[in-house]
């Protein structure tokens, strides 16, 4: 589906359009989907947390306007947002990562090309878990979502270079989690 018609449907479901809001939910249902996942647990969790972020962007898609900011970026700060809240009420906070270790690592264009290989695995999820929220939020935008510097830089409120340098860490952080599982699995 072409830029400029997906444009137009989020145009009518802005203006109250259910069956038009309803093919944009088919559109990004598995990118929300994939994004929560890889935030929680279990995949019931992650069902329940898609549909809170697609009730929330029913309920606030009459207030988006483009401005600049694609919509996939107003989605997904939704999305984050939903999962941040969920991980509040469950006091359930997601751990921070030492990346002290991830020094010795050498060519992280070859670990970058790794860990999108590697990122529907259930091993990626459960790293991606341990990284801090804004590290996942940059791996997922990037990778899973394909959104370029500038679109996630709009989306988490910082600059291009402050994104870089998170996918960068986020990305040697993601490759020693995963070094460290398949030592394990080694075992």
């Amino acid at each position: 589906m072409s830029d400029r018609h997906i444009e137009k449907l989020i145009a009518r479901a802005s203006q109250g359009d259910a069956a038009a809001f309803g093919r944009v939910y088919d559109l990004y249902v598995d990118r929300v989907f994939a994004f929560a996942r890889s935030r929680v647990r279990t995949i019931q969790d992650a069902e329940d947390l898609t549909e809170v972020a697609f009730t929330k962007a029913w309920q606030a898609i009459g207030s988006y306007d483009d401005r600049g900011l694609p919509f996939t970026a107003w989605l997904f700060r939704i999305a984050r947002n939903a999962v941040i809240d969920s991980h509040r009420k469950s006091e359930r906070q997601p751990e921070t990562v030492d990346i002290s270790a991830a020094a010795a690592l050498q060519d992280s264009l070859r670990v970058e090309d790794e860990v999108i290989m590697r990122l529907d695995s259930e091993h990626v999820r459960a790293a991606l878990r341990e990284l801090t929220e804004e590290q996942a939020s940059v791996i997922i935008m990037r990778f899973m979502w394909d959104m370029s510097l500038k679109d996630v830089a709009d989306a988490l409120g910082k600059t291009e270079g402050a994104v870089k340098a998170m996918q960068h860490r986020a990305v040697r952080s993601l490759a020693t989690l995963l070094g460290k599982e398949a030592d394990e699995d080694d075992s």
